[in-house]
């Protein structure tokens, strides 16, 4: 009988225990700190930059071969030739010697001009020791400021003369330096235009020379092709004497003028310098210039398991504000399809965040979290 008592009493006094308990947990469960619903969590979700749609052309020029430099080498100063160096066609190198001047007669003015120099050196000696008496003298009133006058004006006159027969003297030594003609470049005889032993004039053609170091295109392109430069992404050249080859070129300049009888812009483009072995100046040349321009039809192309199907047949996409992170639903339409992805139109920009990835999970003003691309160095974001 005792026993049953104590039972009883165990279960009468643990009830509220019991209740209080479960009532506790349940009211910790369900209600926030200060009793409003939990905020939803952040998804996580993929999403790429939309790029600017873009169209690839191709346009084609005709255009011709040319050296990198090629220059007509002539003589600053007359005479006749003693030297003549080289056939057409010969390489030389920068520094060889081309052309020779008989230097006789320059000798001979150079030989004068040095005694002259030597007689005017002396005369300003003699009338400097001159002007530094009178110059005593007339501190000491026993000479006459006329004579002083014509003894300094004596005294000037040679100084200028000195420096006159310098500059001479100076400038035919130049002279006999212009009678040896040598290579200014590495280069190829082009074409010869006197022969040894002639009488040339000053800056009379000598020979041609020209860089085949490089060989660059000449292509006249039309106006409305030149604004944008930028958006040129590759040329490739052909030529008629090289049947079946293709050559990579590299742009170079522009013109800033057009030419006067087509009123086209010369573009100067360089041939790889690997590839251009076979090519000669004067080549007739077809340039392909492959360019990008922005699609003005505003086709985006999208990957495919980014689009949703909605409710009527519609479709959409989920785009994110980059402000708040919030997602969006854009509808589209479809255009084609091809291993770049799907092309869309709607009010889609570029520059739009377009989620790739748990499309289906999200709901309209959702907040969300872009997740950062995984790195070779940096997989799964653990450093």
């Amino acid at each position: 009988m005792n026993r049953l008592k104590i039972a009883q009493w165990t279960v009468i006094i643990g009830l509220p225990f019991l209740a209080l308990g479960i009532f506790g947990f349940s009211g910790y469960k369900n209600a926030g700190t200060d009793g409003a619903p939990a905020p939803e969590p952040v998804r996580p979700v993929k999403a790429i930059r939309l790029k600017a749609p873009e169209i690839t052309d191709i346009r084609s020029f005709p255009g011709s071969a040319r050296a990198a430099r090629e220059v007509n080498l002539a003589f600053r100063v007359p005479g006749p030739l003693v030297t003549l160096n080289g056939e057409t066609g010969d390489r030389v190198e920068k520094g060889d010697l081309i052309a020779r001047i008989d230097s006789r007669d320059f000798n001979i003015r150079i030989k004068s001009l040095e005694a002259n120099l030597k007689a005017s050196r002396a005369q300003l000696v003699q009338s400097g020791l001159q002007y530094d008496r009178y110059i005593h003298l007339v501190k000491e009133d026993a000479a006459a400021k006329a004579t002083f006058d014509r003894v300094e004006a004596t005294f000037e006159m040679a100084k200028a003369r000195v420096d006159a027969d310098i500059k001479s003297l100076e400038s035919a030594r130049n002279a006999l330096s212009d009678t040896v003609l040598t290579a200014p470049f590495t280069g190829y005889i082009n074409k010869k235009w006197v022969e040894n032993h002639e009488n040339v004039t000053q800056g009379q053609p000598i020979i041609s020379l020209v860089d085949l170091s490089r060989v660059e295109v000449a292509v006249g392109i039309p106006e409305n092709l030149t604004a944008d430069l930028g958006r040129y992404n590759t040329y490739i050249c052909e030529f008629e004497a090289i049947p079946g080859q293709t050559f990579t070129a590299t742009f170079r300049e522009l013109g800033k003028k057009p030419n006067p009888s087509n009123q086209t812009y010369p573009l100067t483009l360089v041939l790889d310098r690997a590839e251009s072995g076979f090519i000669r100046p004067g080549m007739s040349a077809r340039v392909s210039i492959t360019f990008s321009r922005k699609d003005p039809d505003t086709v985006f192309r999208v990957p495919v398991h980014a689009l949703v199907n909605g409710d009527q047949g519609k479709t959409y996409v989920w785009i994110v504000n980059e402000t708040d992170r919030t997602v969006r639903k854009k509808y589209v339409q479809t255009a084609g399809l091809n291993p770049a992805g799907i092309a869309v139109r709607g009010e889609l920009n570029a520059g739009d965040w377009l989620v790739t990835a748990g499309v289906n999970f999200l709901k309209e003003g959702q907040v969300t979290r872009i997740l950062e691309a995984a790195t070779r160095t940096n997989v799964g974001n653990a450093l």
